[in-house]
């Protein structure tokens, strides 16, 4: 009988040193922050983006000839803006300035991510973006597009929620990170634990933007069951595609056709 007490109290002990470890050290496991400073990116050099930084707010900007509209791209949890330039590819061929958000915490960047910082960066930069008059022939402000990419979903839905945009594009998305927090450790009371909640459910009943979401029907890192349920959240139109014989990581490359067969369309009829 004591041999079992023993064994239940070790148990208790090895469980209760797993969640402790899981609040204090959350951040760590879902900000990855990797890859070149800032403004130190060759890719984006290539691309002809240039990095530019106002008033801690830090995004590369690839400007287009007689552009109609921008495209604020949010990245995932895991490296950096540098590594995105996969999406100027993506969007090449629509008339739009391509705005790569770098987040706080990430890109070499002293400051800790964490939601709360992240959240108010993102609209600070979406607000800046707004307010540039970029001259075209009717000499109007262009439309606003949110490009959301995984962890980057939830940011462009609820930035979309606290300013009008024209449209959300979705790559990879989620209901809350709670959620899949949940899903892959389901017998962790990670409800209690998880600071950065990231509520995209939610912000998705706040916005009345449309929105276009893409997910793959094998993704293993966020299962397309929560695609399935965010799209219904959302108070106005919103569209989603399932990509076959498709994960996570390899989305953009394996549904590339898809994608930017579908954005071209979205964006245009939304009026970029």
């Amino acid at each position: 009988m004591k041999q079992v007490i023993q064994i239940i109290a070790m148990a208790i002990a090895c469980y209760g040193m797993i969640v402790a470890v899981l609040y204090f050290f959350q951040e760590k496991m879902l900000f990855f922050p990797m890859g070149q400073a800032f403004g130190n990116c060759r890719q984006m050099e290539r691309y002809g983006a240039e990095a530019i930084s106002s008033n801690g707010i830090r995004y590369y900007l690839k400007r287009t000839e007689s552009a109609e509209s921008w495209i604020i791209v949010f990245h995932g949890n895991a490296g950096n803006a540098c590594d995105r330039t996969y999406f100027f590819d993506l969007l090449t061929g629509l008339k739009s300035h391509v705005v790569l958000c770098e987040y706080p915490g990430y890109g070499g960047d002293n400051r800790k991510p964490g939601e709360k910082i992240i959240l108010e960066q993102a609209l600070m930069l979406v607000k800046e973006i707004k307010s540039q008059k970029i001259k075209t022939g009717n000499d109007k402000h262009l439309p606003v597009f949110l490009l959301g990419e995984s962890l980057g979903t939830g940011v462009a839905t609820w930035v979309s929620s606290q300013t009008p945009v024209s449209g959300l594009i979705l790559i990879s998305t989620y209901t809350a990170i709670v959620d899949v927090a949940k899903h892959h450790y389901p017998w962790l009371p990670v409800q209690y634990l998880l600071r950065h909640r990231f509520e995209a459910s939610a912000w998705a009943s706040e916005t009345t933007t449309p929105a276009i979401l893409f997910h793959g029907i094998e993704d293993d890192i966020i299962p397309i069951k929560f695609a399935r349920k965010q799209v219904k959240h959302f108070r106005s139109d919103a569209e989603l595609f399932e990509i076959e014989q498709c994960g996570h990581n390899d989305i953009v490359d394996t549904g590339k056709m898809l994608l930017k067969k579908e954005i071209n369309r979205f964006v245009s009829a939304a009026g970029g």
